[in-house]
């Protein structure tokens, strides 16, 4: 796993007492010439939310003028918060419900009445027996919209807190959550649970992640019928980095999944594109990148101090937020689905 991952801390505890299967290939549909058309990614906001730490999934308000994200070093992370302005974004902020414990990967509602996140913290049980904490557990935890601000951050009931170590929630409309959970002998996998009257019912696997090859970072459409995610399922031209993958929902059943590919998204082979998350129109994705900008040699004087310049604010292969619109993925999708 790349070092710029802003669950570095998680996954590195996790690691030390989990036992890893051999990636074996699952249903993969390379796409036609027309699904690859995307435009080149860019960085996000560079040296304001993209800067020399690492940071990754951001969030946005139904609106888009409001924006959390992660920031994180090797051992502990934080959530930011950064308002649009009409030069650019905020300088970020801590958040308000962010920052006694190892806090990451906000999830807005769509409809932005409430946020889940992944908190870092003793289990609840030794509190309870007076036990000095030193079992740690990665769950998602909830904060309401309360006016301006937002409620005392709640933890999610045992229904979906029911693994030791969770990453990376995403909530659709209906409030059904998806994450990544570690199962002890298998890879890191994908789960869902299903929200029903206000309900979270108890934890399910998705159908095509069956722990044989990892699977993190979900995020699902809204109606919940799509979703993209990283994988280090095998790709054309690279089976060792962490790439994007979306899967489409037909009728309750998961289809075939398809690699997103973009120009530059392998990077020189080296790179690892994650932690996908939707902007406001739930059509344009913001993902974590170890990428760095290509640096030409000989150059000029000027360009070294434009190139240092640049190092200094995000570009030092530390993970940033790229993004790139889906639009002609999804009209891609649609216009085939609407064909059959």
């Amino acid at each position: 796993m790349s070092r710029v991952r802003s669950r570095l801390l998680v996954v590195g505890l996790f690691c030390f007492f989990a036992s890893h299967l051999q990636p074996r290939a699952n249903a993969i549909v390379e796409p036609t010439p027309a699904d690859v058309a995307l435009p080149v990614p860019e960085v996000f906001a560079p040296g304001i939310i993209s800067g020399p730490a690492n940071d990754g999934s951001p969030t946005f308000s139904p609106d888009g003028g409001t924006l959390f994200f992660t920031r994180s070093s090797a051992h502990w992370s934080i959530i930011l918060e950064s308002h649009r302005l009409k030069d650019g974004w905020s300088e970020p902020k801590v958040a308000s419900f962010s920052g006694v414990w190892s806090d990451s990967s906000p999830a807005l509602s769509p409809d932005g009445s409430f946020l889940l996140f992944v908190s870092v913290r003793p289990l609840a049980t030794d509190s309870a027996q007076g036990k000095g904490g030193t079992d740690m557990a990665s769950h998602i935890w909830r904060v309401d919209r309360v006016g301006s601000g937002w409620s005392a951050p709640v933890q999610l009931p045992e229904s979906i807190n029911s693994f030791q170590w969770i990453f990376r929630p995403s909530v659709a409309a209906d409030g059904s959550i998806y994450f990544t959970a570690a199962v002890k002998g298998k890879e890191l996998s994908l789960f869902r649970s299903q929200c029903q009257h206000g309900i979270y019912r108890n934890v399910e696997p998705l159908s095509f992640s069956d722990g044989s090859v990892k699977d993190v970072d979900p995020e699902i459409a809204p109606d919940q019928s799509f979703l993209v995610f990283t994988s280090k399922r095998p790709r054309p031209g690279d089976t060792s980095h962490e790439h994007l993958f979306i899967v489409y929902n037909q009728g309750g059943v998961w289809g075939p999944i398809v690699p997103i590919r973009y120009a530059g998204d392998d990077a020189n082979g080296s790179s690892e594109d994650n932690d996908p998350r939707f902007g406001a129109d739930h059509r344009t994705i913001y993902f974590s990148s170890d990428r760095t900008l290509a640096v030409h040699f000989p150059r000029t004087h000027e360009q070294a101090s434009e190139d240092y310049q640049r190092l200094e604010t995000w570009d030092n292969s530390n993970s940033n937020i790229w993004v790139i619109s889906l639009s002609s993925v999804l009209n891609e999708a649609t216009s085939s689905q609407s064909s059959l």
